[in-house]
């Protein structure tokens, strides 16, 4: 599982999936392959929609946040401008400072689907 140590507010210094607003002229499969590269660094092949999710926990804007499990293809492995960091890190031990809700909720989710790791079926 590959998170983020935000280095800006809202949850400075908390972990989040790397994220981000869609562009106007792009699809939510495109801005999330975008986003995993400008936060961390890496490119990543999208396997399944996981979950889509209302936010409200961010007072800069509320928007709908659309979660996909991806798998690194390449690239190296940085924290992007508004990043103090990039890890990765077991879904069964992630840092105590989760940052938004929705981020928290999807983690728990994985960690009932074990371990992040999705089945063949789950990936149809």
């Amino acid at each position: 599982m590959c998170l983020v140590k935000r280095r800006i507010e809202p949850y400075r210094g908390h972990w989040t999936l790397p994220a981000g607003y869609q562009e106007y002229f792009e699809t939510a499969e495109e801005a999330a392959i975008r986003e995993t590269r400008e936060e961390c660094g890496l490119e990543v092949e999208l396997l399944s929609l996981l979950h889509v999710l209302y936010t409200t926990d961010d007072a800069r804007k509320r928007a709908n946040l659309t979660v996909y499990l991806a798998r690194p293809i390449g690239g190296t492995l940085h924290p992007g401008d508004d990043a103090e960091a990039a890890q990765f890190f077991p879904v069964d031990s992630l840092p105590d400072l989760i940052g938004f809700e929705n981020n928290r909720r999807v983690l728990d989710e994985l960690r009932r689907r074990g371990a992040g790791r999705p089945s063949l079926d789950e990936i149809r």
